[in-house]
């Protein structure tokens, strides 16, 4: 299973500390990637609100009213030093990772000249987020080219030709960009020779035939009444990640189910919640790409000032003080789910309801459902799965 992200976003020049949990930190993550999600388009998506998160992060510490309120406000911190101490956590986080691959990589582009960042977001741009920096040429042909090669570089290659040409020019200051790379196995593998066509319902009146994958195995299993869904949660080797699947009872239940995340409904506590069972678990394969323009999506979520070319906020980012403003974010990313797996073995967790031989729950996932990937009960990446691809769906559409 893989997923890869990027977040890219170009500025031009226009002519009191706070400790949070780790559970107070995952609810406040899990709000803003429902919040987004729920403001995508009413397609197959896949997206990582918390690769936005970082990058809205560091233009908080480089900003001042009116954009710093509004990025506050929707990264649900406080302050800037409830931001230093949540994505510090983060990294420390990331590095006793065990069992699947998880890169994170943060790089500021710089433009050549006179023009550096402020020795305050130098530092916490290093320090905080991890991030590598670079003087570049803006107008120089070849600048997209090489971040393009970047940005390869750390998605194994899946993401190509992000930038294009035009998209810097002789007005451009910065470019950030965000880089996330996944790959994990099952402990519980899906076999192969489970896998056969079996009907996806895309909607109450259309059906196409997708690869369905089948295991019965010991899983975190919980429904909630209250939103008249299901929860499933399978881990990957070394049981430090894991992907929730959220599946509504009805096959038109999606777009409610992501209403009711974005209102505030305790998603984190739910986790808490879920029993390891015996459970017969039937989901498709499916493989997602997608490109979301952060320029429509984000002032939808309360961030619209740093889009303003005459009152951003945005002058603490460079060592001249001057009032940059965003131009344009894209986040791409890619997400394929199939059978791969380690060798089969009981997924374990500490205060568990023990296992009950008696019961064997069905999950059957065979209609829209939302998947996400949890690290570390970091929420990194957030799927929602309509249909299934073109590639792996055999589209015999009937009504």
């Amino acid at each position: 299973m893989w997923f890869f992200s990027i977040l890219f976003i170009p500025f031009f020049l226009k002519p009191a500390h706070t400790n949070m949990d780790s559970k107070a930190l995952s609810t406040s993550i899990a709000k803003f990637s429902a919040k987004f999600c729920n403001q995508l388009e009413k397609t197959s998506v896949v997206s990582s609100p918390l690769s936005a998160e970082y990058l809205l992060a560091l233009l908080a510490l480089g900003s001042e009213d009116p954009a710093h309120s509004e990025l506050l406000k929707s990264l649900g911190l406080p302050d800037d030093d409830a931001v230093r101490t949540s994505f510090t956590s983060f990294a420390n986080k990331l590095k006793s990772i065990k069992g699947i691959t998880l890169n994170i990589a943060n790089k500021v582009y710089i433009q050549e000249g006179d023009y550096d960042l402020s020795p305050a977001l130098k530092n916490d741009a290093v320090k905080v987020f991890d991030a590598g920096l670079e003087k570049m040429d803006f107008t120089d042909s070849s600048a997209a080219g090489l971040i393009n090669k970047w940005v390869e570089s750390k998605t194994n290659e899946r993401i190509k030709d992000l930038l294009s040409p035009d998209s810097l020019n002789s007005d451009t200051r910065l470019v950030l960009v965000n880089a996330l790379y996944f790959k994990g196995t099952w402990v519980n593998q899906f076999d192969p020779i489970h896998t056969m066509d079996q009907a996806f319902h895309i909607d109450a009146n259309t059906t196409v035939d997708v690869p369905m994958m089948f295991i019965e195995e010991e899983f975190l299993y919980g429904e909630d009444p209250a939103i008249n869904a299901q929860f499933l949660q399978m881990h990957y080797a070394g049981e430090e990640a894991s992907m929730l699947i959220v599946l509504p009872r009805e096959v038109d239940g999606v777009d409610d189910l992501l209403t009711h995340l974005a209102d505030g409904y305790d998603l984190v506590g739910q986790l808490d919640k879920l029993h390891r069972v015996k459970v017969k678990v039937t989901i498709p394969k499916f493989k997602i790409e997608t490109e979301i323009d952060l320029k429509s999506l984000l002032p939808k979520m309360g961030v619209e000032a740093i889009f303003d070319p005459h009152n951003s906020g945005i002058n603490k980012l460079l060592d001249n003080g001057e009032m940059l403003h965003v131009s344009k974010a894209v986040q791409k990313a890619f997400i394929e789910v199939n059978e791969e797996g380690a060798e089969a073995a009981a997924a374990t967790a500490g205060g568990l309801v023990p296992l009950s031989e008696e019961l064997t729950e069905e999950f059957v996932a065979d209609h829209p459902f939302i998947a996400i990937i949890n690290v570390k009960r970091m929420q990194y990446f957030w799927s929602v799965l309509r249909s299934p691809s073109e590639e792996m769906a055999g589209y015999k559409k009937y009504l």
